[in-house]
């Protein structure tokens, strides 16, 4: 084993809930009341799907539930991460050996860290995962739950049909199955039935007026020098500061934590502050953040140029009214008809996934007429393209208390009239396996990234593309110098973060 690392965990740069080391997961995860529901509806008997854009919190909510029936006698929870590029590249029967496998294998784990005697064979086939299910379920004398996390790739819909089925015949009386989804994910097969054959469950926290304390809870937990008064300005608290960034990454942890990464080294934050960190995070990480998925999207990669124009326009029709002068706040929500939202449907479900908008209502009325869904819009773009792109306390107030009016895009609205729709490419895989690794490194789109040194010894090495790192074993890792056990864990966890969203 190579043991020269000099590696410490940096609270900042975990971004996902899978990477955070278990011994430190409840310091760095906080749960609202909200969640405390989804977490006992995930522990429950009953097929659920938790559905949410990119760093919402999926994951923190499937391995929170886990780790709380782990102290149960009476079930035995099974968390099972799908990030395995394998079950990525495959379809049909390949996919569900993957598959069963995968899920064997982490039934064994859990047995094992149980303590427990019980013997669980590896499953090739979907018979015989069924019955092994069911026989250790009555060996046991206790329910077994089956979380699945980034069950359904955005980018990669084929096989999501074989899952889905897969996910409604494993689910019985005696095995609950749940999984975490994209915005953007529709293909769940003929035999799946999303609303009849589960409970969908829609994660947002965009509203922060709904739960304040939510936002300022995850500071204490994890910047808890952040918490304190002093640290800033009269007009400006702790709490607000909190649910003011957690509103305008529109309830996205994973931005969240990225701005607040930028006030590490401030010793007084004042309005200001605030104000350079939500234009910073629009021009140095929303934006480039299109350009850092775009290869992970598969046939959808096409429309990302079409999404950034729907996303100015939204922005342009938002702050129309500020820039005539009829208002001198901007609209922080979108009501879009139906039509015009059903025409780019795809379309917003990447913008959703992304954190540049989020749902806040499925239907309301028009006052041109027809209903249509609410978003509420990303408040670093929206502060960007306003005129004076100055955070007063005024605009502070509006956007934090959610109760403004918001703009309307009715049927006749022209202004998506320019954007014209690509037709789609056939199924070619995913483009970021093929790109150079050197886009791991750290940069606005990758605050995660490799080091500069660590991607040259990676290269000396063979290593030259994403796919080929993403398919070297650890020992092959482990045999390159100055990369040990801590540093291959950095590895995988960008190299995860780089295909999986």
């Amino acid at each position: 084993m190579n043991n020269i690392d000099n590696f410490e965990t940096d609270s900042g740069l975990i971004l996902a809930a899978e990477e955070c080391p278990p011994a430190e997961f409840e310091k760095y995860h906080s749960f609202s009341s909200h969640d405390e529901v989804i977490i006992r509806k995930l522990s429950a008997h009953g097929p659920v799907l938790i559905r949410g854009g990119r760093g919402s919190g999926k994951s923190a909510l499937l391995i929170e539930a886990s780790r709380r029936m782990k102290t149960s006698t009476s079930v035995l929870p099974v968390y099972v991460s799908l990030r395995y590029l394998p079950l990525l590249q495959s379809d049909g029967q390949e996919y569900i050996e993957h598959f069963c496998v995968l899920l064997s294998q982490a039934i064994q784990k859990e047995l094992g860290e149980r303590g427990s005697n019980q013997d669980f064979p590896t499953a090739v086939d979907e018979g015989s995962l069924q019955f092994g299910l069911t026989t250790l379920a009555q060996s046991l004398g206790m329910r077994i739950v089956l979380l699945f996390d980034d069950a359904a790739h955005i980018g990669r819909e084929k096989p999501l049909e074989v899952f889905f089925d897969m996910f409604r015949t494993l689910s019985s009386n005696l095995t609950s199955c749940k999984a975490s989804i994209y915005p953007g994910v529709t293909k769940f097969g003929v035999r799946f039935d999303v609303f009849n054959d589960s409970t969908v469950i829609d994660i947002s926290r965009s509203d922060v007026s709904t739960s304040p304390d939510f936002f300022p809870d995850v500071i204490r937990a994890r910047y808890p020098r952040l918490a304190e008064r002093s640290k800033f300005s009269d007009r400006l608290g702790p709490s607000e500061f909190a649910n003011l960034l957690g509103r305008s990454v529109v309830g996205n942890l994973r931005g969240f934590i990225l701005a607040c990464n930028r006030f590490d080294n401030k010793d007084k934050i004042g309005i200001p502050d605030v104000q350079q960190c939500m234009l910073d995070m629009a021009s140095d990480y929303f934006w480039p953040l299109m350009e850092e998925v775009a290869p992970k999207l598969g046939i959808y990669e096409a429309l990302v140029e079409p999404a950034r124009d729907v996303m100015e326009a939204i922005v342009e029709h938002a702050t129309k009214s500020v820039k005539s002068s009829h208002r001198t706040i901007a609209y922080d929500r979108v009501l879009i008809h139906r039509q015009i939202v059903s025409q780019y449907l795809k379309i917003f479900e990447i913008l959703e996934y992304l954190g540049f908008v989020a749902k806040r209502e499925a239907s309301r009325a028009l006052k041109s007429g027809g209903r249509g869904p609410i978003y509420a819009i990303n408040l670093c773009s929206l502060l960007e393209s306003t005129p004076s792109r100055r955070l007063t306390s005024e605009m502070m107030d509006e956007w934090l208390q959610g109760n403004g009016e918001a703009a309307e895009l009715y049927v006749a609205s022209a202004i998506f009239q320019h954007i014209k729709l690509p037709k789609l490419p056939d199924e070619n895989g995913l483009a970021i396996l093929n790109k150079e690794i050197k886009l791991l490194g750290r940069s606005s789109a990758y605050p995660y990234g490799l080091t500069e040194p660590i991607i040259q010894r990676l290269r000396a090495a063979g290593m030259t593309t994403v796919g080929e790192l993403a398919n070297a074993t650890d020992a092959e890792l482990d045999r390159i110098d100055y990369i040990g056990r801590a540093k291959i864990k950095v590895i995988r966890d960008v190299v995860f973060q780089a295909i999986w969203m």
